[in-house]
């Protein structure tokens, strides 16, 4: 979206869309600094640069201040839109997960929409577009945003723009491995991917069911994996999501018989799902489910 800057083809209104909130907002981020630096490329020289890193940019404003956008911070919005900018020619509003706004604080936003500033650039963000007020998503541009490829995930990761780490206090230093682990659950979102570095019961989860799908080839290796799981019975259906999500992405690069395999044992997780729900032993749903991937993975020359 760079050259739409610099070559000042803006409209007033952005909607940004995909199912990651971290990520929509750090696209809008991105986009807004790009917008109010003197140069359009968050060249980190320029005053408004300096500001923004600060976070004391007086014409980037970013909302809600709570959860969620309500009322309160809709009049504040519109009352905001209407003041000229402090330092460069336009006003920048970043209206996260606008799709939890109160259909009230939608509806003050909308006149704003409507009857736009020509200093006043809105972007908003939303994991749910069916959520947003279709008036609302008529008078934006909509971006439907995409995952990263692995390897342009992993760099960031490894050393994130200066923008991400002053706005999101990342500054920890992870190892190789657990980028890598970190990075495949994340399939490509960066707040799929921050949740799992956050986060060491994800990361050994993440592992164990990487284990599972890679090597487990023998009943000699049943009882293992089955104490492994027994583990996190209390949160054995978080750990079925994080297998599902590890089957998913080797569904996706696999032939199609494997493909197919792959997807006969997700639908296995699936029963376990409703065991669960039926107050099914625990240990039973385990066993069960490793049984049958042992199977499937005999019958389909995945060992």
């Amino acid at each position: 979206m760079e050259n739409i800057v610099k070559n000042k083809k803006l409209v007033h209104a952005y909607l940004f869309l995909s199912p990651d909130e971290l990520n929509n907002f750090y696209h809008a981020l991105t986009f807004a600094s790009e917008i109010l630096c003197e140069k359009n490329e968050i060249c980190g020289e320029c005053g408004d640069c300096k500001k923004i890193f600060a976070k004391t940019n007086p014409d980037l404003l970013i909302f809600p201040s709570g959860k969620n956008i309500v009322v309160d911070d809709a009049e504040t919005i519109v009352e905001k839109s209407y003041e000229t900018p402090m330092n460069g020619r336009v006003k920048v509003f970043i209206l996260k997960n606008i799709d939890t706004a109160t259909t009230q604080a939608q509806n003050k936003i909308l006149k704003t929409l409507e009857e736009p500033e020509s200093h006043s650039i809105f972007l908003l963000t939303a994991t749910n577009e069916n959520k947003v007020l279709q008036t609302i998503i008529s008078r934006t541009q909509k971006e439907h945003l995409s995952p990263m490829v692995q390897d342009e995930l992993e760099k960031f990761i490894s050393n994130p723009p200066k923008l991400f780490r002053e706005y999101f206090d990342f500054n920890k230093k992870f190892l190789a491995n657990e980028i890598e682990t970190a990075v495949k659950y994340g399939e490509g979102w960066l707040g799929k991917t921050i949740e799992a570095l956050s986060s060491n019961t994800l990361l050994d989860k993440l592992k164990l069911a990487d284990e599972i799908v890679s090597n487990f080839s023998s009943s000699k290796d049943f009882s293992k994996y089955s104490a492994k799981v027994v583990v996190y019975r209390d949160e054995l259906r978080s750990f079925l999501e994080i297998l599902e999500s590890v089957l998913r992405q080797k569904l996706i690069v696999s032939p199609l018989e494997k493909s197919l395999a792959y997807g006969e044992i997700i639908e296995h997780i699936n029963n376990a799902y409703l065991e669960i729900e039926r107050n099914v032993s625990i240990n039973l749903i385990i066993d069960n489910l490793l049984m049958k991937i042992l199977e499937i993975k005999y019958n389909n020359n995945l060992i």
